[in-house]
């Protein structure tokens, strides 16, 4: 039978009640249909993360940004297909248990635009520029979703529909903020990414935003939703609101005079789902301002969806029904990740320095005379602060710079670590990074941003305890782009008070303006890792050689006073001073594609391209 008489004739055995409760995002079952309960809600945008059930596991990789720093879309592809290789494997686990499906629907790519370098947020995404974002975008997307012409392997959902990057800055909230964007910049910066995963990517779902455009929520807004979305663009798949997005129509925006208004509004604009809660259309329907048509196309659509998930069809019909627990947190998906680090960490800059005694010295590190290290800093061994935000409960190891260096050097050279100082709110221990760099032959320094609770003053936290992110994250923008907390200092005073050589890694996610560490020549080296992941082995590759960086940055690196006169509110991309390389009108610490190597560059052979290729059984 056709796909679409299935899912008609499914529908027409529904009742009303039914029907509403298909379209939140924890969707109920219905027995007498054989319906399973489903939750729609599973993140991925570096690894599977499930927030309603942390117990199940993954592997990693870095932060999305880090992962776009490659400029490698076949690569992107590859670590795409390993997490969603994961996700079916956890559902055909939890299938053989109890019947049910999970895993099997994401929340991701993130493709909004890093349009200012203080969005909590940018760390999630591609970059600024609205063509890499696209292909990295499309290709997370065919990874994710896999290319069988009848089954997904996974939904893709592209999100944040549109013009979403703000959090909470000029006292707005990303909750009611009306962003107001040009025909101009919505064509050529806020909505190409979005067209791109729809028209080449063919991504199942799409994510509208919290935030309005030009007056109307994103969820509300026909013109979106209706018009550029479904007409324009031909989607024919889901839509569905980002977490509370449909009742903030009403609490946050007041652009309802009720939730079953809000509902009504969201539900006819477009929005086919809420994640969490679309019960309101109970009421909406009872007061007449929606009709039973409005929820079957809705439905259709969903169902469609779950059709093509294969939660209706017999698991031996499907490609994927096979995939083994064991592929979960695998060595070949570990060395995925670490890879990944090699080939997107970023290196900014490379002096030689002439030390007293000795030839010059720099990166990479010649471990083969090296006696003495020190690594020093808040991220040097604390595996929790590697792995950005939206991750879960990690597979296999999370291993640290301190670990890697160690591992990589042997028993024969003396690795020492020290703290220095914390990202935030510690005076710096200045006195001990002095002595810890007295008398070594290298001290590196690992420093960056966090986008997690402070877990040394806070203990553990909840599922969300990420996202109140000391120094950037989700709800989180910062009100500068400079290192946090006196992570600088405790550099400073290594560098003149010693002679030691030093080197500095930045795990983060958004922009910093590090001028000092560039203009000093007391700093050798400067490498962007990103948040690694469980690929931070990929670090000590690099540090010593075995590996040439090849990253570029996806991203500007401002100065600090680009912050105090530009407002990030301001959405208009080229007014003075500009965003983004395209239109800024002031000097720039690192340029948008800026990124350094060992040596010069050769193209490989056919076959040696570094793309993971992992069996879908060990």
């Amino acid at each position: 039978m056709p796909l679409e008489r299935r899912v008609l004739a499914l529908l027409s055995n529904m009742t009303t009640e039914e029907k509403i409760s298909q379209l939140s995002s924890n969707s109920a079952a219905i027995d007498h249909l054989d319906i399973p309960a489903f939750n729609w809600w599973t993140e991925c945008l570096h690894g599977m993360w499930m927030p309603w059930d942390n117990a199940k596991a993954a592997t990693f990789f870095p932060q999305p940004i880090g992962l776009a720093a490659t400029w490698d879309t076949d690569f992107m592809e590859a670590v795409a297909g390993i997490i969603s290789e994961e996700m079916r494997a956890i559902n055909n686990e939890q299938f053989k248990l109890d019947k049910t499906h999970r895993g099997l629907n994401c929340f991701g790519p993130n493709i909004n635009i890093f349009r200012d370098p203080r969005w909590g947020r940018g760390s999630e995404t591609y970059g600024e520029d609205p063509h890499l974002t696209s292909r990295m975008g499309v290709s997370f997307v065919k990874g994710i979703q896999g290319g069988d012409k009848t089954y997904i392997k996974v939904g893709a959902t592209c999100k944040h529909f549109a013009a979403y990057s703000l959090e909470n800055a000029d006292g707005y909230s990303r909750l009611s903020f009306n962003a107001s964007v040009s025909h101009r910049d919505a064509a050529d910066t806020y909505l190409p990414a979005f067209e791109a995963c729809v028209t080449e990517g063919h991504a199942q779902s799409v994510m509208c935003s919290y935030n309005a455009v030009n007056g109307f929520p994103t969820c509300a807004s026909p013109d979106l939703l209706q018009k550029q979305l479904r007409q324009d663009w031909t989607f024919p798949g889901v839509v569905v609101s980002d977490c509370g997005a449909v009742e903030g129509v009403f609490r946050s925006h007041k652009f309802a005079k009720s939730m079953a208004e809000g509902a009504a509004d969201t539900l006819k604009a477009g929005t086919d789902m809420s994640c969490a809660d679309y019960s309101y259309l109970r009421d909406s329907l009872n007061e007449g301002l929606i009709g039973q048509i409005d929820i079957d196309m809705a439905l259709m659509r969903v169902l469609t969806q779950r059709f093509q998930l294969g939660m209706f069809d017999p698991p031996e019909q499907q490609p994927w029904s096979t995939i083994p627990m064991e592929v979960v947190g695998s060595q070949c998906h570990l060395e995925a990740a670490i890879e990944a680090v090699r080939k997107g960490s970023v290196l900014l800059k490379n002096k030689k320095l002439m030390p007293h005694h000795g030839s010059p010295k720099g990166l990479p590190l010649d471990a083969s005379k090296l006696k003495k290290v020190s690594v020093l800093g808040p991220f040097a061994n604390s595996p929790e602060m590697l792995l950005g935000n939206y991750y879960g409960t990690p597979a296999g190891p999370v291993t640290t710079p301190f670990e890697a260096i160690k591992a990589y050097l042997g028993d024969g050279v003396d690795v020492q670590l020290h703290e220095g100082t914390r990202v935030t709110g510690y005076a710096p221990n200045s006195e001990d990074a002095i002595n810890a760099c007295t008398d070594r032959d290298v001290c590196i320094f690992f420093v960056g941003s966090s986008m997690i609770a402070v877990h040394e003053q806070q203990g553990p936290g909840n599922a969300y305890a990420m996202w109140s992110g000391t120094t950037e994250g989700e709800g989180f923008d910062r009100s500068h782009i400079r290192l946090p907390g006196s992570q600088e200092e405790i550099i400073k005073a290594a560098a003149v008070n010693t002679d030691t050589l030093i080197i500095v890694v930045l795990v983060h996610g958004g922009p910093l303006d590090i001028s000092w560490l560039e203009e000093s020549d007391r700093i050798s080296g400067i490498l962007s890792a990103w948040y690694p992941g469980q690929g931070a082995a990929g670090i000590a590759d690099i540090l010593f050689g075995k590996t040439s960086p090849s990253g570029k940055l996806p991203v500007t690196f401002y100065y600090d006073n680009y912050t105090t006169i530009q407002t990030m509110s301001n959405m208009d991309m080229r007014s003075w001073p500009g965003r983004t390389y395209r239109y800024l009108q002031e000097p720039e610490l690192y340029a948008f594609s800026h990124g350094l190597s060992y040596t010069t560059f050769e193209i490989p052979e056919v076959g040696s391209d570094g793309i993971p290729r992992c069996p879908s059984r060990p």
